[in-house]
């Protein structure tokens, strides 16, 4: 068995090197030492994660490559990282970002998890770690964890930040990251969302945990809301992505009225706790329901168009 850790980068080599200083720490298990290797894909335009790669190769523990992506975008990156995995010959790849490192048995867990359930994808939970002492808000409001609802073992989305493929079955499907997502965000959950259409399960490993590195400019309400608001427009993309009708339209258009009114409803509730994290929390829908509005009538929230990595 030959497993593939694919790093997407973008002008974060101090989030990379430490994300390489964890690797090097992960407990393996069963999994034989010289069956893994890292694949870094540089989408960054400045060339700072090179000096991070030789100097991991110097001492690293694990064989490493490194490629660049010049396509700008999240899509682009990851689609990249497939298709060199495949051409190293990798069964498995295990996907991280360079803003996260794991726990030390992360990856252990996450294969374990996958070949005991006979399945060929598996996620596990995304912790937050904050750089500094967080808002009270925003350690109370639970905000920037990642979690999924799980049912008998089983969850019904998936996301790469914290991720195992079968690269055997992706490749014998044809999956990809739909590039219409490439520069919106929302590329992994249509992904996964093809790969269990195709009749393939997502497997939950509760024990296989990754860090996700929350920077002080994250730790605000309007990074927050603006997030929530592009979720609204990827929500409302999956649904256009079907064979467009005016009752398609007008279905969004429904479900956008209706998060926006108990969005308010919410806020209304929130307001009377005079708990901030409380509050905070009720903007969560009103956002998606302005997201999927917006959408509605060609308006789409790009989070990670080229011109905001200036």
């Amino acid at each position: 068995m030959r497993l593939c850790i694919c790093i997407c980068t973008c002008e974060r080599p101090v989030g990379l090197a430490r994300l390489l200083k964890a690797l090097d720490q992960q407990r393996l298990g069963s999994l034989a030492e010289t069956a893994l290797r890292i694949l870094i894909i540089d989408n960054g335009r400045s060339r700072a994660a090179v000096p991070v790669v030789e100097a991991y190769r110097a001492t690293g523990r694990f064989p490493v490559t490194y490629a660049r992506e010049e396509t700008r975008g999240l899509a682009a990156v990851r689609n990249r990282s497939l298709a060199e995995a495949s051409a190293a010959g990798a069964d498995w790849v295990a996907l991280i970002d360079d803003d996260e490192f794991p726990d030390r048995d992360w990856l252990h867990n996450l294969l374990e998890t996958a070949l005991a359930a006979g399945v060929a994808a598996c996620v596990g939970p995304v912790v937050p770690f904050f750089d500094r002492v967080p808002p009270a808000w925003a350690a109370a409001g639970g905000f920037f964890a990642k979690r999924l609802p799980v049912r008998d073992g089983y969850v019904e989305d998936g996301y790469t930040a914290n991720a195992l493929l079968d690269l055997r079955v992706i490749r014998a499907l044809g999956l990809s990251f739909d590039m219409r997502f490439n520069t919106m965000g929302g590329e992994d959950t249509f992904f996964f969302r093809a790969l269990m259409l195709a009749g393939h399960r997502v497997a939950w490993a509760e024990t296989a945990v990754v860090y996700d590195s929350i920077p002080t400019h994250r730790m605000r309400v309007r990074w927050l809301l603006a997030r929530w608001y592009r979720s609204g427009s990827v929500e409302a993309y999956l649904g256009r992505l079907r064979p467009e009708t005016v009752g398609g339209r007008l279905a969004n258009a429904g479900r956008g009225f209706v998060r926006l009114g108990g969005g308010l409803l919410r806020l209304g509730i929130a307001g009377l706790s005079l708990r901030p994290a409380t509050l905070i929390g009720g903007g969560y829908t009103l956002c998606r329901g302005a997201g999927l509005l917006a959408a509605v009538i060609g308006v789409s929230y790009r989070e990670y168009h080229p011109s905001r990595y200036r």
